[in-house]
């Protein structure tokens, strides 16, 4: 049987999917790989239209096997969505007597921990940061297991993200008729990580930052473990909405307004040279778009370093500094915006996944990196996701599938309920992504009307991102 891995990433701009092998010598061969547009259907990592989800799945899943020429069983898929996060969460179990600590005790207490999820949350991943054993708890270790205790102190690191938004991206899957290999989602950071950081820098510190369309991942590494995890509502796209609001241009001029300029560096902040829009016949001065990109870049930079401190870890435990990656690190002097909050750090932007050797008959695959969280899927993989030999579009597999599916009315009936209620909170969480959006541009009219500088409107809804990050119902 061929070990063959198969991994889907779910970005707010693109889905990213690719069949491959892991070789011997550690060589990743890449079977077959695409990319499809995902932006009218998900929003800041949720699914917003199951239907067109599906169907896109659908169509990824038919192209990686037709080229892979191999049926595929299940997919590891990444997610970084809004609402995910990470939380500390204590476990502690005390005995008459001194017993040995064993794989069915450590057990026992990482289910006990995963029983205390908040309401409304689902724990995608339970990192054990350390036990301490002993009634005073002053034996402080990673690996318990051999020790004799009375009393063990258990502190985990939950990556959690809100229920319903998991449900509606399995439900998506099962519409799609693709299996979750080991049932579950993975964080797509930790994976990112993975081939863009050593375990020796996760070890002494460093911090990750995938810079998205409509999010900003960080996380923070020390002790070859996660230590802190959220994603941010803002990313790249937040500029282009900003040039696009305030200038009143079409969506993809102002995409190239920003690609051309990129964030201002101290030379060009006093440039006083205009620059003519597409329609209208108007003109702008090159320092107002220069204000405009800076505002938000600045939000999203120290909303990152917000974020750091919040980890309790300096710049002395983190000593390999910043790794920049996704598309927005991409951005035109992008890396200056970091050094000016990061005096001292270690700032730089990865494109590719350096740490891993990769094998393609294409010969600028994942020249930018849109691959890299896929390629850490498969170089982590330990399920084969072979299906058997590829038989065409239309094969006996499908219907035999179909049929077995209608012979146990109660589990269809089962799945067609999930399948609702999946739909159904996507179709809240759109409507609530709609009503926040109006409500920001109603402020950003006002704003203007008043006369404010567009500064101040990023301040203040600057302010409420905390609330977001922390309740990712809002």
């Amino acid at each position: 049987m061929s070990n063959i891995i198969a991994a889907i990433v779910l970005g707010s701009s693109k889905i990213t999917g690719i069949v491959g092998t892991k070789e011997i010598d550690g060589t990743i061969r890449v079977k077959s790989h695409v990319s499809q547009t995902s932006s009218d259907f998900i929003g800041k990592g949720r699914v917003l239209n199951v239907e067109k989800m599906a169907n896109c799945l659908v169509g990824i899943k038919s192209q990686l096997e037709e080229m892979a020429s191999c049926k595929i069983k299940c997919y590891y898929v990444a997610v970084n969505c809004l609402g995910l996060r990470s939380t500390i969460n204590e476990v502690s179990k005390h005995f008459p007597d001194s017993e040995l600590v064993t794989d069915e005790f450590l057990t026992s207490i990482a289910v006990q921990n995963r029983e205390g999820k908040p309401n409304g949350r689902e724990i995608l991943d339970a990192i054990p940061l350390e036990y301490r054993l002993g009634s005073k708890a002053t034996t402080v270790t990673h690996e318990p297991k051999g020790m004799q205790t009375d009393h063990i102190h258990a502190k985990f690191l939950n990556i959690i993200c809100n229920s319903n938004t998991i449900a509606t991206i399995k439900s998506c899957f099962r519409k799609a008729g693709m299996e979750l290999a080991g049932g579950r989602l993975h964080i797509g950071v930790q994976h990112l990580a993975s081939v863009v950081t050593t375990e020796q820098e996760r070890t002494t510190g460093c911090v990750v930052v995938d810079m998205g369309s409509e999010t900003t991942t960080v996380a923070v590494y020390r002790g070859k473990l996660l230590q802190h995890l959220v994603v941010i509502p803002l990313g790249s796209n937040s500029i282009t909405h900003d040039i696009e609001n305030v200038f009143y241009v079409e969506r993809d001029e102002a995409e190239q307004l920003k690609r051309n300029y990129g964030y201002p560096t101290s030379d060009k902040e006093d440039d006083k040279e205009e620059f003519s829009l597409r329609d209208g016949g108007r003109t702008k001065k090159y320092s107002e778009l220069a204000n405009i990109i800076d505002a938000r870049v600045e939000e999203i930079v120290q909303n990152v370093k917000h974020q750091i401190e919040l980890s309790q870890l300096g710049h002395e435990k983190i000593v390999n500094g910043i790794y920049l990656c996704g598309g927005g690190a991409q951005m035109t002097n992008i890396i200056s915006a970091f050094k000016n909050h990061f005096e001292g750090w270690n700032v730089r932007i990865i494109k590719n996944a350096t740490r891993l050797a990769i094998a393609c008959a294409e010969r600028n695959f994942n020249e930018m990196g849109n691959f890299n969280t896929a390629l850490g899927l498969i170089d982590n993989a330990e399920i084969n996701c072979y299906g058997g030999e590829y038989q065409g579009i239309f094969s006996d597999d499908e219907v035999a599938i179909e049929e077995v599916t209608e012979t146990n009315a109660e589990e269809e009936a089962r799945l067609a309920e999930e399948a609702r209620l999946a739909e159904e909170a996507a179709r809240r969480e759109a409507e609530e992504a709609a009503a926040e959006a109006a409500r920001i541009k109603a402020e950003e009219e006002a704003n203007k009307q008043k006369g404010g500088k567009f500064g101040s409107m990023l301040k203040s809804f600057s302010k409420k991102l905390a609330d977001l990050v922390k309740d990712d119902d809002v």
